[in-house]
């Protein structure tokens, strides 16, 4: 019993499933996952846009799902349960809606009404899918099953993107999904002479997203995760590794480096210098197996970059409107691509959402990021204290790629973003529950 008393595990019971299958919030999130990346990120229901995709739409029944078990509770836990990351995650919905009310006091073409109201589905998608994370996984064994699900499906998504580069072919481009639409993203782009990548997402910035976020987390697990076979431990690692270097993307190399740094003070100086060793000999083998690889990588780092200057030149744009509405915005995704592309999801959502959604748009990433290595020093299992600074470094991957393109108009890696995010709320909730929580 808590001082409160009230019993620890009825604080904390995590959201039961409503069937005679057992089946529980972790078997619901391997099917968001494997919708999520299976499923080209170009296709969606087109009425429905952005929101139409549908990873998407099956988080949506997650939200009323996560709504209803807490609206038909006897004991109601919200109000006491102080779970940061569910508290920020309701205060980026609370902006969100407040960004709708200052868009809809305002006169607005029929194209910024629909994705007004779009945007609010948007917004219910990601916090379905944090929100289940974060109270629905239930026991560490679990959380550990999710985790290996994510590595795998990732190492899957990465193996895809191998054979686009190698074979220039994009094996997805046309699949035919009865009832969904396909964008004009999606199909294989050139850079430097080499295939861009881009496995089932929409553009190389996206599988870039989704590849650094991973790769922390699988090679956590391929270290320390020895109740899995080796060679499907060690799967995941290569795969995204090689697709991660092979991508000629920035993004990829800055997301990687990125997760590395803050990884780095978790190893022991022998992993370190191991994993230096294969480094070393990785971009070795991409040097001779791959002739012009290399230049190309240093290339993308040095000189005029097109895309940077569009980035910087969009200042001025961005200042004109956030000047108009600096507190709430105009309106959660009303600032359409046809105005202009920012690249930055940061700078979109200050002027969708103003000062007070991009802070809490921060929040969510920033709470994840220290209670996930807060919570570490309650954990005695080393497996389970080395998941608190993966789950940091694929939070920190993410939030800085979030910078780098307009992350949150891009299923995968907004789903991405938000299902971590709440993989770090779990983490949290089950630092002192020594494995003792259950189903009912």
């Amino acid at each position: 019993m808590r001082a409160s008393g009230v019993p620890y595990y009825e604080m904390h019971l995590p959201v039961r499933a409503f069937n005679p299958a057992g089946l529980d919030a972790v078997t619901v999130l391997t099917v968001y996952l494997f919708l999520l990346l299976a499923i080209p990120s170009n296709r969606s229901v087109a009425a429905l846009g952005g929101a139409g995709a549908p990873a998407a739409l099956f988080a949506l029944i997650a939200m009323l799902w996560w709504c209803w078990y807490h609206v038909q509770r006897p004991t109601p836990s919200l109000a006491r349960d102080s779970q940061p990351i569910r508290i920020v995650m309701f205060v980026f919905v609370a902006a969100a809606l407040a960004s709708y009310a200052a868009g809809a006091s305002r006169a607005l073409p029929p194209a910024e009404i629909n994705a007004l109201n779009l945007g609010l589905l948007r917004v219910a998608a990601f916090a379905g899918i944090l929100l289940l994370a974060t109270d629905g996984i239930p026991n560490r064994a679990r959380l550990m099953t999710l985790l290996r699900w994510v590595c795998f499906l990732g190492g899957v998504f990465a193996a895809l993107g191998l054979l686009q580069f190698f074979t220039g072919q994009s094996f997805v481009e046309k699949l035919n999904i009865p009832g969904l639409s396909v964008s004009d993203f999606g199909a294989l782009q050139d850079r430097g002479g080499f295939n861009r990548s881009v496995s089932t997402a929409r553009n190389p910035l996206e599988y870039a997203f989704v590849l650094s976020m991973i790769l922390p987390i699988a090679l956590t697990l391929a270290l320390h995760d020895t109740g899995t076979r080796l060679l499907l431990r060690w799967f995941p690692v290569g795969t995204i590794t090689l697709a991660a270097l092979l991508s000629v993307s920035r993004s990829a190399i800055i997301g990687v480096l990125v997760a590395i740094v803050v990884l780095l003070p978790s190893w022991s100086p022998e992993v370190r210098r191991r994993a230096g060793v294969v480094a070393v000999v990785l971009l070795g083998m991409v040097w001779a197996l791959v002739p012009g690889m290399m230049g190309t990588l240093k290339g993308l780092f040095g000189g005029q970059d097109p895309s940077i200057k569009s980035r910087t030149d969009s200042y001025d744009v961005v200042s004109t409107f956030v000047g108009m509405n600096p507190f709430l915005g105009r309106g959660f995704g009303t600032f359409l691509p046809e105005y202009r592309i920012l690249d930055n999801q940061y700078l979109v959502t200050l002027i969708d959402m103003g000062i007070v959604g991009l802070a809490a748009l921060c929040a969510v990433s920033g709470v994840g990021f220290v209670t996930s290595l807060a919570a570490r020093r309650h954990y005695t299992e080393t497996i389970l204290a080395k998941l608190g600074p993966a789950l940091a470094a694929s939070l920190a991957a993410g939030a800085v790629l979030t910078g780098f393109f307009d992350a949150l108009s891009f299923p995968q890696a907004a789903g991405m973003l938000f299902l971590v995010a709440g993989l770090c709320g779990a983490y949290w909730r089950m630092k002192d529950s020594h494995g003792t929580e259950r189903y009912a």
